[in-house]
């Protein structure tokens, strides 16, 4: 996976353009890049908890990311690299928390590489 951040922190910050929830997957993207999850994820913000997938509004509140630039990239656990901790530009964080282990996450790059979490 090292290869995988090197290619992430060469494109930081990364900005996010589009973003959807559908209840059952998150996405976020621009022409640059996308991360897409269909796993458990939630929200934070200075250490307290936003919203996170489940919320009834959490719909509408990922529009919020619209504009912001992910500026960080990391594992929630530093020595499992299985959850991906996502740090924006406004201080959010969105971590995600891997429930399946067929492609719990994806993220694919403009240099057409695609990196699959747990793989």
């Amino acid at each position: 996976m090292s290869a995988f951040f090197e290619a992430v922190a060469l494109l930081l910050p990364i900005k996010i353009e589009q973003v959807s929830w559908d209840g059952d997957t998150l996405m976020l993207s621009s022409a640059a890049w996308s991360f897409r999850t269909a796993s458990a994820w939630r929200v934070s913000k200075d250490y307290e908890l936003q919203f996170a997938c489940w919320d009834d509004d959490a719909r509408i509140l990922v529009s919020q990311f619209l504009g912001t630039s992910v500026v960080e990239f990391n594992w929630i656990i530093n020595r499992q690299p299985i959850d991906p901790s996502i740090k924006l530009s406004d201080g959010c964080v969105l971590d995600v928390f891997c429930s399946t282990s067929i492609e719990p996450w994806v993220m694919e790059l403009s240099d057409e590489a695609i990196y699959i979490g747990n793989s």
